[in-house]
């Protein structure tokens, strides 16, 4: 199925919490597929209208090509009239772009092509990268997800004139004077995505980013959307107490490099029965103290998280 891209009416579903969905895993340590549609069903049920299967949350580089897909079709089978998916591709081009197309024929919205694995990046190279992917699905809105401070505004502006299907940017360089620099040296129109979730969705916000990615959407919905809302209000004295609810948990999956970015994530989540905690190597379950911490940084929000109605308790 292609779809015609309105890049416009695009960018206005993507401007809210983009949630990244876990991919849970049976007691064989197989991909959990009706699990996965649960789970996407609780977020959908839950508010949450724009998500990126496939992403890092989604444990992307640690699944087949084949699991990719299952994964894309399962949480498509779950949506809703109002929900956009954006759906994560990336490796070599030629994985990527026929990622990208099976992603356009399976019905996704728009796809989010992962920062380059090639440990030799130079910016012209990502320009090129991003440009021959969004070329093979010109009908689809595209969103490179960006993490080097190498690539600047003219760069992003070099690419946004060779790809009109790029609607926007998923920028996760971790210090928001980059970021305000960056989008103030870029073309106009794009969509900017606080990448690095809630704890910079804030400072992000100030210079101009309008969507923020999120993790801790699989635990608590209410929570990453009711810091959307203060941010849309300007409250930013809501928003930081959003923030400061949340710090510990995001703090946890951003320590040692963001070494348990998912396993957080998903501790939180077995803790309260909705997957197994298990994720795939490189990541490791958390040990039994960091288990501790996890439990105690969602006691600060407990009560936000919604009952369980559906899922099956691991």
């Amino acid at each position: 199925m292609t779809t015609s891209l309105n890049a416009g009416r695009l960018v206005e579903q993507l401007s809210t919490v983009i949630g990244i969905p876990v991919v849970p895993y049976d007691e064989d340590g197989a991909v959990d597929q009706d699990l996965t549609v649960a789970l996407t069903a609780r977020l959908i049920r839950n508010g949450v209208t724009a998500l990126t299967p496939n992403g890092n949350t989604g444990e992307f580089y640690a699944l087949t090509p084949d699991e990719r897909r299952h994964v894309l079709t399962s949480v498509l089978s779950a949506r809703g009239s109002a929900t956009t998916i954006v759906a994560g591709v990336g490796f070599d081009l030629g994985t990527a772009i026929t990622d990208a197309r099976f992603a356009r024929d399976s019905g996704a919205d728009a796809i989010m092509i992962h920062q380059p694995v090639l440990p030799y990046l130079t910016p012209s190279g990502w320009i090129e990268y991003n440009a021959r992917i969004a070329a093979a699905v010109p009908d689809i809105g595209v969103l490179p997800y960006l993490t080097k401070r190498a690539v600047t505004g003219a760069h992003i502006t070099r690419l946004a004139e060779r790809a009109p299907n790029v609607v926007g940017l998923k920028y996760s360089v971790s210090d928001p004077v980059v970021f305000a620099t960056t989008r103030a040296e870029a073309a106009d129109g794009l969509l900017w995505i606080a990448g690095l979730a809630e704890s910079y969705a804030p400072a992000y916000w100030q210079a101009g980013a309008r969507a923020f990615t999120s993790g801790l959407v699989n635990v608590a919905p209410a929570v990453s959307l009711e810091l959307l809302e203060a941010l849309r209000r300007g409250d930013y004295g809501a928003a930081t107490r959003v923030w400061r609810q949340i710090r510990h948990f995001e703090e946890l999956r951003a320590r040692d490099a963001s070494a348990n970015n998912v396993s957080v994530v998903k501790e939180a989540m077995h803790q309260l029965g909705l997957c197994r905690r298990d994720v795939r190597p490189p990541s490791h379950p958390l040990s039994d103290a960091l288990a501790r911490e996890v439990a105690e940084s969602i006691a600060r929000w407990r009560s936000a998280v919604p009952e369980v109605a559906g899922e099956r308790a691991a």
